[in-house]
Order: C-alpha cells, then sequence, then structure tokens
C-alpha cells in the first residue's frame, strides 16, 4: 500500500526564483492570527501594548526611549512590509526576517544591524529538536524582533523589563538586543543538558540490558545534536561579527557582553562536540554488548555441545545391536552407565570452570 505521509525531503522553498529582498514567508502558517506587542521604556517609564495583526498602530518615534515591537508569527506579509517600511529596514534583512530556512547570520548595515538565530527547545517524549527561528533588527533606538511562532520565546525578556532587573532598563536598544541573543544561548546550555540527561540514562540502559531500541534512540539523539551543531555552529560567527562592529548604534560598554556571548556560544559548541563524542562511544558500546551476548550464546552452545558428545558416544555404544556386549549382561549396568555419564559431566563442568571457560 502507498504511504500517504509527505516526504520531508522534497519540501521545496517558496522563494526559490524570486528577486533578492522579497518578502515571503517559508515556513507553515499555523493559520494563528498574528500578535504584535509593543513595548516602550526608559529607566523610569514603561508602556506596553498588544494587538492582533492590523489592527495594531505604529508608534511615531521616541530617542528618549526604547521601542521594542515583538512580532509573533510571520505568514501575514503584508503586516511585515508595513512595518519594515516604517523603520526603513533594508529588505534583504526583511527577506531574512521570514526565510526559515536560513542559517544563523548577522549583517550590518548603514541604519540598522539583523541578526537571525534559532531558538531550541528539547522534547523529552519524542526525543526530538523543536527548532523556531527568530529575526532581531536593531535600528537607532528601536528594535524589532520577528518571531516564527506566536508562543512567545521572548517572554523572559519581556518580564525582565517589567521588573527591572538588572542593566536591561538603563541602557539602550543595543544592550536590548544583546540580551535577546545571550537569553537564546544561555537556553542551548538547558537543551544540551537535557541531552545530557537522554544520553546518561541510554549509557545506563546499555550497559544493563541492550535492546534494538536502544540502537535507535542513539541514532536519533545523533540526528538532533547534528541539528543542534548546524544551529550554533553558524551563530557563533555570527556573534563574533557583532562584537567587532563599530557601528555608533552600539555602546562599548555592551561590546564587553557581546564578547562574553561569543565565549558563552563556544562553550555550547565544546559541549555539542563533547555530547557527540560520547554518543560515538555508545555506538561503540552497543556494538561491544550485543557481541559479547553472542559470545555468551556460543559459548553456552558450546559447552553444552561438549558435555554431550561423550554422552552420545555413551549410549551410541550400548545402544548397538550386536550380541556379545559384555557390559549388557551386568545386572546393574544401566545404572552404572549413568554414574559414569554423571562423572564424565561433572568431571568436564569442574575442567572448564579450572580453564575459565564458563
Amino acid at each position: 500500500m502507498k504511504s500517504t505521509q509527505p516526504r520531508k525531503h522534497l519540501k521545496k522553498r517558496r522563494n526559490t526564483g524570486l528577486p533578492p529582498g522579497s518578502i515571503v514567508y517559508t515556513g507553515n502558517s499555523s493559520g494563528a492570527d498574528v500578535m504584535v506587542n509593543y513595548v516602550e521604556y526608559d529607566e523610569a517609564t514603561l508602556k506596553e501594548e498588544s494587538a492582533i495583526g492590523t489592527n495594531f498602530i505604529l508608534h511615531p518615534s521616541a530617542t528618549k526611549y526604547v521601542q521594542w515591537y515583538d512580532i509573533r508569527g510571520l505568514h501575514d506579509e503584508n503586516l511585515i512590509r508595513s512595518v519594515s517600511e516604517k523603520f526603513s529596514m533594508h529588505p534583504l534583512a526583511v527577506e531574512g526576517a521570514v526565510d526559515v530556512y536560513q542559517r544563523p547570520n548577522y549583517t550590518e548595515y548603514s541604519d540598522g544591524h539583523f541578526i537571525s538565530l534559532r531558538a531550541l527547545s528539547f522534547n523529552s517524549s519524542t526525543k526530538k529538536l523543536i527548532q523556531e527561528t527568530l529575526g532581531i533588527y536593531m535600528g537607532s533606538g528601536v528594535v524589532l524582533t520577528f518571531q516564527e511562532h506566536d508562543s512567545d520565546t521572548l517572554a523572559n525578556i519581556r518580564e525582565r523589563i517589567h521588573s527591572a532587573r538588572g542593566r536591561i532598563r538603563s541602557r539602550k536598544a543595543d544592550y536590548l538586543m544583546y540580551t535577546m541573543i545571550d537569553y537564546v544561548v544561555d537556553n542551548y546550555f538547558q537543551v544540551l543538558d537535557q541531552f545530557e540527561e537522554e544520553i546518561t540514562s541510554l549509557e545506563l540502559a546499555i550497559s544493563t540490558d541492550s535492546t534494538e531500541k536502544d540502537k535507535e534512540k542513539i541514532y536519533t539523539l545523533k540526528k538532533e545534536l547534528l541539528k543542534v551543531r548546524k544551529s550554533i555552529a553558524p551563530l557563533r560567527e555570527a556573534i563574533n561579527l557583532f562584537s567587532r562592529s563599530d557601528s555608533d548604534l552600539i555602546d562599548q560598554r555592551t561590546v564587553t557582553y557581546i564578547r562574553d556571548g561569543y565565549d558563552h556560544t563556544i562553550q555550547v559548541m565544546d559541549s555539542v562536540d563533547s555530547l557527540r563524542d560520547i554518543l560515538s562511544g555508545l555506538q561503540d558500546l552497543y556494538i561491544s554488548e550485543i557481541s559479547l551476548k553472542m559470545n555468551k550464546i556460543m559459548q553456552f552452545l558450546t559447552v553444552t555441545t561438549a558435555v554431550f558428545v561423550p554422552l552420545s558416544f555413551l549410549t551410541g555404544l550400548y545402544g548397538m545391536n550386536f550380541e556379545h556386549i559384555p557390559e549388557l549382561g551386568y545386572r546393574n549396568g544401566y545404572f552404572i552407565l549413568w554414574a559414569v555419564m554423571l562423572v564424565v559431566v561433572i568431571g568436564m563442568l569442574l575442567f572448564f570452570k579450572k580453564k575459565r571457560w564458563l
């Protein structure tokens, strides 16, 4: 029967063949309304409002405050276009914001900075990695974020602004952009911790009693870790470029924090490589355990065969149909044969044990 499941490797990008800068959302639309959240703040004041899609009103620029527009859901291309035109985003930055296939990257434009990255989470029940594309654009006094899904990946940042924790309310838009990047990178450590827990439990299972399912789990975890690496490796270079920018929009005090974020990506990459090495070791351990099981089975069968060879000889000898076999006339011949066979078995088992074959 022909499978009705879609083949993922045949999925095509919707922006293939279009001119550079075309605003085309390349992901799968959930059908939910696009949410727009607006936060305006400085050290003393805070203003926030939310609306659905086109009902949202863009605010005039305010140099005194930091303005943050958070767009959750990227399938409303007209809304994305109107927001990007309001803040004169470069067409390539807008295209990158709605292209979920684009690898993480950083680009500095004449009047703004854009970075694309992926927020990651791990589903422990399915052992699958969940990825969400996140685009961040920073202009003069404004930050625009483009979240692929309606789930709020940046809720923690919003809460920090509300509670005025840390330096975020006393700094400008560049620090807000850094804070978002740092939060996503820090979350990578939590994802890797979950991977490590899965690997630890898998190692225990293989050492105790390996099964065919363990091989599938190893393959799945290796594949998901490869996705993590593909998300983090280009981001490392992107943050490095961000830290080297001499743009007037970036305060030198923020550069120090950005460089710290770059160090974090290096740590994450080291952890990913270590976990991949451990998984490769687990794969070797699984093969070794299977081979050990086969060896034990073969050892048992060999010992069993070796024990029954002399017994088969004795029973075959006295089972022959010759007329003159002296022992057949013994009154207790049957019991004597059993005793001899028992002595042979015990003797052989003791010999095998002495040779450490058992």
